[in-house]
């Protein structure tokens, strides 16, 4: 079981390391249309698409990783101020909701991207990227983040506002 636990917990972290070079590419293909755009007169078709994309990416496959370390935004206003059972609940009451959203997005994503492979969706620019391959990104970050809120129940533990791992 640790075993698994251990391999669930660098999925997450691939798909973190993942989002952060969607996001380092993103500043250079911006950084490259500035220059081809400025000094060269010379616009390209293609990094506006791509850097959507890659924001996109970067934004589920980091979320896992953001459940995991206590990086995403919250509310603690009710947890601070309950006493640690409350906050127990609470917190397999919002990882548990948290998973069955995650299931859902992951189930009606999946769907979808099958959908538009079927359909032979492509992007409505010059480049007409087959759509079903940046989307194919929505179902792989949901499944990211059913481990992760797997891995939050079996932790058990609470989570004090305000801090990060």
């Amino acid at each position: 079981m640790k075993a698994l636990y251990r391999i669930a917990d660098q999925v997450i972290n691939i798909g973190a390391y993942l989002a952060g070079f969607f996001i380092i590419l993103t500043t250079f293909m911006i950084f490259y249309e500035i220059v081809s755009r400025e000094f060269f007169n010379q616009p390209t078709i293609w990094v506006t698409e791509f850097s959507i994309y890659a924001i996109i990416g970067s934004c589920f496959l980091g979320s896992a990783y953001a459940v995991r370390t206590y990086s995403h935004i919250t509310v603690d206003l009710l947890i601070n101020n309950v006493n640690d059972q409350i906050k127990t609940v609470l917190a397999y009451l919002s990882n548990a909701l948290g998973l069955v959203f995650s299931i859902i997005f992951t189930f009606y994503g999946f769907h979808h991207v099958m959908k538009t492979m079927e359909l032979g969706i492509t992007s409505a620019s010059l480049l007409r990227i087959p759509m079903y391959i940046p989307e194919a990104l929505l179902p792989i970050g949901g499944v990211l983040l059913c481990i992760a809120f797997i891995m939050q129940i079996i932790d058990g533990g609470v989570h004090k506002g305000g801090e990060h791992l």
